[in-house]
This record gives C-alpha cells, sequence and structure tokens, in this order.
C-alpha cells in the first residue's frame, strides 16, 4: 500500500472517532439540557465521563452499536425495548479478554445521557419483562445515582429472588438480583472494571447494611435446608428480627400465623416463602423473611416431641399448620433423639470402660467380649441391665500404723531441734 493510501485510510479512521466523539458529545448536551425538566434523577459526578473507566468509555464511545443507539433510541422507553432484545449477560465487555464492549454498557451509557426520572428508575428496577431491564437499572445507579439515597433505591431488592444471568462462558451460572445488588454496592470493582468510590461515611454506613443483609440471606438458605417444616407449622413460636423508628432490629419472640409463598405484587413463587409473624411483647403483625427468622430455644426439639402422638400425627393444640399427616417426621425425630442417647451412652462407656475384666487366654471371655459390643449396638429398650457389682465390707478397724527406721527417727529429731532453735 502506499504511503497516500497509508495517510487516506489514518485520515478516514480519524475521521471516524470525530464523529463519534461528537456524536457522544451531542447526546451529553442533550441529557444535560433535560437534567433542568421536573422529576429528573439528579446524577453524581462528571456528566461527561459517568465514572467510566476511561478506557471502557472509549471503547463504548467508538462501538457501532453504541452510535446506533444514540441515532434511532431516543428516549426511554426505545432504550428499554433494546435491552430485552439485545442484553444476554451484563459484562462490561462482550468477552473476557477482548476490547468489544457488551451490548448491556452501550445502553447503560445511552440511558445515562439520556437521563432517567424517578419515575422511570422505580419502573425498571421493577420490571417484570427481563432481569436485564432491571440490573442495567442498578449498574445505572451505581454508577452515578445520587449517593445520599442509594440505600433508598436498593434496600426492596436486597433479598430480591429473580434469578439473573450476569456473567457469559462456559460454567456460567445465573444468581439471584438480591446476590447481584448486594455485591454490587459493596464491591469497588466489576469484571475488572474500578467502581467509583464513594464519600466515606456513605460506604460505611451502606457496607454495614449489605453486611448484615449478607447475614440474613445466609440463614434464610440454612433454614430452608434445616427447619423448613418447622417454620411452616401455623402457632409455631419463632425469633424474629422486628424494628422500627422508635426501636432499633432486635430479636423478639413471635408466632406464626400465615405462610406467604407468592409475591402478592408480581404474582410469582416465591423461592423462600415470607411469613406473617405476631409479636405478643407488642401486639403488632410484620410479613418478615425467612431469613429474619430464627429457631426458638429449645423449640424444635420439645415442640416436635410433644406434638408427636402414638399415631404419628399432632396433637389438637393449634400447631397443626402444614405438617398434618406426616408421620415420617416425627419418626425422624424420635430416631434422631433415640441415636442420640445412644451415642451418648457410648461416649460414657468409652470414657469409663466396664469394670468386668476380659481374660483373651480363656474362648468364655473372649465370647463375652463378644457380646458386650452386641449388646452396645441394641436399642436402649432392648438392652440387658447391667449386673452389680460386689463389694467388700470396708474394715472399721484402723490401720496398723508401720515403725519409723533409726534414720527416720533421726530426721524427725533433726527438724524438731531446727523448729525449738528458730522458734523458742
Amino acid at each position: 500500500m502506499s504511503r497516500s493510501a497509508l495517510w487516506r485510510q489514518e485520515g478516514n479512521v480519524k475521521e471516524r472517532e470525530r464523529r463519534a466523539d461528537d456524536l457522544f458529545l451531542g447526546a451529553v448536551e442533550q441529557g444535560r439540557q433535560r437534567q433542568r425538566s421536573k422529576g429528573i434523577l439528579p446524577l453524581w459526578g462528571p456528566e461527561d465521563s459517568f465514572h467510566l473507566n476511561p478506557l471502557l468509555l472509549q471503547n463504548l464511545v467508538q462501538s457501532p452499536y453504541f452510535q446506533k443507539c444514540c441515532q434511532e433510541l431516543n428516549d426511554w422507553n426505545a432504550v428499554v425495548d433494546d435491552i430485552y432484545y439485545q442484553v444476554q449477560h451484563l459484562q462490561p465487555f462482550q468477552t473476557a479478554g477482548t476490547k468489544t464492549p457488551s451490548s448491556a454498557f452501550c445502553l447503560l451509557l445511552r440511558m445515562l445521557t439520556l437521563r432517567m426520572t424517578e419515575h422511570q428508575m422505580k419502573l425498571t428496577l421493577d420490571h417484570v419483562d427481563s432481569p436485564f431491564i432491571r440490573g442495567i437499572g442498578f449498574l445505572y445507579l451505581r454508577f452515578a445515582g445520587p449517593i445520599d439515597e442509594l440505600w433508598k433505591w436498593i434496600e426492596p431488592y436486597v433479598y430480591d429472588q429473580e434469578d439473573i444471568q450476569v456473567t457469559v462462558g462456559h460454567g456460567s451460572r445465573p444468581q439471584t438480583v438480591g446476590d447481584f445488588v448486594r455485591h454490587l454496592f459493596s464491591s469497588r470493582e466489576y469484571f475488572g472494571t474500578p467502581l467509583p468510590r464513594l464519600p466515606l461515611p456513605i460506604e460505611r454506613d451502606l457496607k454495614v447494611k449489605l453486611l448484615a443483609a449478607d447475614k440474613v440471606a445466609a440463614r434464610a438458605k440454612q433454614n430452608y435446608e434445616q427447619h423448613m417444616q418447622y417454620f411452616s407449622g401455623l402457632g409455631n413460636r419463632v425469633m424474629a428480627l422486628y424494628g422500627d423508628e422508635d426501636n432499633p432490629i432486635t430479636w423478639y419472640e413471635g408466632v406464626v400465623d400465615r405462610v406467604l409463598t407468592r409475591d402478592e405484587a408480581t404474582g410469582h413463587d416465591l423461592k423462600h416463602p415470607k411469613y406473617v409473624v405476631t409479636f405478643p411483647e407488642y401486639g403488632n403483625t410484620e410479613t418478615v423473611l425467612l431469613g429474619e427468622m430464627d429457631i426458638l430455644q429449645g423449640t424444635w426439639k420439645l415442640d416436635t416431641l410433644g406434638a408427636a402422638n402414638a399415631n404419628g400425627s399432632r396433637s389438637s393444640s393449634g400447631r397443626s399448620g402444614g405438617d398434618s399427616g406426616r408421620p415420617d417426621l416425627y419418626e425422624k425425630v424420635r430416631r434422631r433423639e433415640r441415636d442420640t442417647v445412644v451415642a451418648d451412652q457410648r461416649g460414657q462407656w468409652a470414657r469409663h470402660p466396664p469394670s468386668t475384666k476380659i481374660s483373651l487366654s480363656h474362648g468364655n471371655n473372649r465370647d463375652k467380649g463378644r457380646s458386650w459390643h452386641a449388646n452396645d449396638n441394641m436399642p436402649r429398650h432392648q438392652k440387658a441391665p447391667p449386673v452389680p457389682q460386689a463389694r467388700a465390707p470396708r474394715d472399721p478397724s484402723p490401720p496398723a500404723q508401720r515403725k519409723r527406721t533409726a534414720g527416720e527417727q533421726a530426721a524427725v529429731a533433726e527438724k524438731k531441734r531446727k523448729l525449738l532453735s528458730k522458734y523458742g
């Protein structure tokens, strides 16, 4: 290729870059003019970069897809429709190790240049058509949302159970929207892209609240795996978190009144049910999450054993809930209690072995050793009672005193002499 052809090619590249920059700056200027409109959600930070990494921002501006978005998508509805059809994941780039920006971040940048109203942000975060629409709304808040109102916007979604595909590639698995939100707003990096640093007081407060949310999510998973049948019993006593404007969030004793398996707003089935709990101490009724509940100390053991009768059904004490007609539950509880007793007895035998001495020189004694271990593995009600051991009678007469040797007598005399010389 001749030198003149190289110059023309370089000139064409620079011309395309200049047009892309002009198109981006024109979109930013339109957003600034719209910023003065009523109801627009205020942005935090620079209005021409939106806290995006300079390299990522340059790749986005030069992307043909982003230029198409600036020319064809001129309102919020058009951007939302394109998210529904084009976005497959929420990573910044198409694949790891490439410089091609993803469609998700191209549409995110277009949404930032258009600006969103508070009503549009609420519709975005609650959108039911695609979780990617919701995900881009959370990314909008993380990069340029109002820092004083971040917790107000994300608090209703930190336990959201809808699945969302954040990553792409072999072995990638979806996660819940709640997990995505907690990780996004507690981290300083997003797939190698630095996130804007919040002011220190706001960052600390946000991390404390998100850490508490992580504990609630972990407790929900544990309760779902271990105690679901108890929590589903209406009338069962539990410990639940409760707090209001006057009282901090604290554990209080409550009673399960109702189990919610569907989202009342959307009608979708919930992965983890919610519970309507009455707090006798205050007399009020609240809806709590599975992770905001815990077993009352000793309740699981006492209530399940006390409510189970010989027929394997619950007694008529008002705790029928969702466990009636489940004799296998109570059989498992009985078996677990029996195994616990047997294990405790085995531990005692290990610490205090039987006083019967077994000699390996006689066949009868070897048989006794086998019978002892067989008796150990038998159920408690089938075990033979232990044979009491006869004790020798105690001799009431005092033991005879041993006479001291000449050396011991000399040592005692020397000790007496020293004491007399010291104390007179």
